[in-house]
């Protein structure tokens, strides 16, 4: 049970580092990851994520406290099967902005975070549809699509939002201006790219690597200051995997967290109140979470158009299902939200602050199920790009089975609180645009009844959802109370590092996904070269 490197967590940055790390053959590297293999049909259906999401086989569900300032409390989602998050997410492909990254090098100091670095790390992954060009890659391994279906509900969106200002762009990623266009995902073909069909499937083979589901790694193993292995239960049985040269944490922002703070890796006060005794002091381990928080819209058709009257029953269902199997095409074929756009909070700020993603569906608002409305509509998404606030996540116990106590911070500052009183206004700026009004009979929710910035900001807070892309609670830096470095070893012990979305300390004007996989890219550089 020794190898070179073990890593904990098969998600977005550790299948990169077992495909990266194993490149070596003669590094033994295990990748231990505590859910199944993805083999569910529905892993590779885009639109399969509707039902995966929904039960515990392939993902954690963690509920939180209230949220601050409302009554409401949440449930954060996160994959548990192999390529993590990947393997049941949206498949949005936002990689964040330059201006972000080279804020991230200047925090660190260090120059392989910035955009220079990160953007090579995108090119080399990328195989993206529309070829390569200075700020694509075409040819990797991580197939990268934008689906233009061209159906008369997108169509009239677009040309909706260039008549309310936007600019409508072929990439998304390839500028940082106010803009709308089809989201670039991670599909290719009509199927969905994970990260562990794009890193871990190609090198499965390796002698060199091995992956190992089902293992729930609970501690992290020490010889004085020096991590040298973890123990995890794998299907029931207590084994030791000793690491010769490092562990890696790839767990994600909540297990990578509880794994530090069980092993004694974090506040002394948080780890005796949870019953667990201190061995290295990390003040900050579980805090400056910082997570986005969306505000939503839905809009209701005059006529029976779009997406939804091709889905809203178990024959249509089953209709476009075969479709799909024969051709790949179809609207279960697409990511989760088809278009997505940028834009200003207000023309005073320098770059967009918000997001928001739209797709051509409406769900039923008489039901308490997720399920199609009968009704034609349009769903959209918004949320602030950069939020200030910040959240806090922490172990209760001891055991891997105990629940995270998590505390969501949203509109702590008073410019997260103006940057989303304004999203329910732009989205209805662009619903009444010619091309678009002319198809909407009513605003299903949230209605008339919201339309002040103190409205929408109650609104945002009882009624909104988390986006599922919380970054910053082992993040790095360069003071001595920053939990990893910014080669992302953990501070106070040798041999550790943390590598996923965790160590990134502020949002990146994008999702994570994408974002992550390139920390895990760049992570294997700096521990090839050490």
């Amino acid at each position: 049970m020794d190898y070179d490197y073990v890593i904990v967590g098969a998600g977005a940055a550790g299948a990169v580092l077992a495909n990266r790390l194993s490149e070596n053959t003669e590094s033994q590297v295990l990748l231990l990851e505590y859910g199944p293999i993805d083999a569910n049909p529905l892993h590779s259906i885009p639109k399969g994520f509707f039902f995966t999401l929904n039960g515990s086989r392939y993902t954690y569900h963690y509920p939180t406290q209230p949220i601050t300032g409302g009554s409401a409390s949440e449930t954060w989602t996160r994959g548990k099967v192999l390529g993590g998050s990947t393997t049941v997410n949206g498949m949005m492909y936002s990689r964040g902005s330059r201006a972000d990254f080279d804020a991230l090098e200047k925090h660190t100091g260090a120059g392989h975070w910035g955009w220079t670095n990160v953007l090579a790390a995108f090119r080399t992954m990328e195989d993206h549809q529309l070829g390569p060009s200075e700020l694509r890659g075409a040819g990797g391994p991580l197939g990268i699509s934008i689906d233009e279906p061209h159906e008369p509900v997108t169509d009239a969106l677009m040309e909706a939002g260039q008549a309310a200002g936007w600019r409508r762009v072929a990439d998304l990623n390839a500028a940082e201006d106010e803009r709308i266009g089809f989201t670039p995902s991670t599909v290719k073909n009509g199927r969905r790219v994970s990260s562990a069909t794009a890193f871990l499937r190609p090198v499965r083979r390796r002698k060199n690597l091995t992956v190992m589901t089902g293992a729930r790694v609970g501690y992290l193993q020490f010889d004085g200051r020096r991590v040298i292995g973890v123990r995890a239960s794998v299907r029931g049985r207590v084994q030791d995997f000793r690491a010769r040269r490092e562990v890696i944490v790839s767990a994600g922002t909540i297990e990578s967290t509880l794994l530090l703070e069980r092993s004694g890796i974090g506040s002394p006060e948080v780890l005796r109140a949870a019953g667990i005794t201190p061995v290295v002091e990390s003040p900050n381990v579980g805090e400056r979470v910082v997570e986005q928080h969306g505000v939503a819209m839905q809009v209701r058709f005059k006529e029976p158009i779009g997406p939804t009257t091709e889905l809203n029953s178990i024959p249509k269902q089953g209709a476009q299902g075969v479709k799909y199997l024969l051709t790949h095409r179809g609207p279960i074929s697409t990511a989760g939200y088809d278009v997505t756009s940028q834009f200003k909070s207000t023309q005073d700020v320098d770059r967009p602050d918000i997001a928001a993603a739209w797709v051509p569906l409406a769900l039923d608002t008489s039901s308490a199920a997720m399920k199609l409305a009968k009704h034609g509509g349009i769903m959209m998404m918004g949320y602030q790009l950069r939020p200030e606030s910040r959240s806090s996540i922490h172990a209760s116990g001891r055991l891997p089975e105990n629940l995270p106590v998590i505390t969501p911070g949203y509109f702590q500052t008073e410019t997260d609180r103006k940057v989303t009183s304004t999203i329910l206004d732009h989205a209805r700026e662009v619903f009444a645009q010619g091309p678009l009004a002319r198809l909407i009979a009513a605003e299903e929710y949230p209605g008339a009844a919201v339309s002040t910035p103190e409205q929408a900001l109650e609104y945002a807070t009882n009624t909104g959802a988390t986006i599922y892309h919380a970054v910053g609670a082992n993040a790095m830096g360069p003071a001595d109370d920053d939990v990893v470095d910014a080669e992302l070893r953990v501070r106070g012990v040798d041999g550790l590092r943390v590598v996923d979305a965790s160590v990134i300390p502020f949002q990146l004007s994008g999702n994570t996904a994408a974002p992550t996989m390139a920390v895990g890219w760049i992570a294997a550089d700096l521990i090839l070269r050490d």
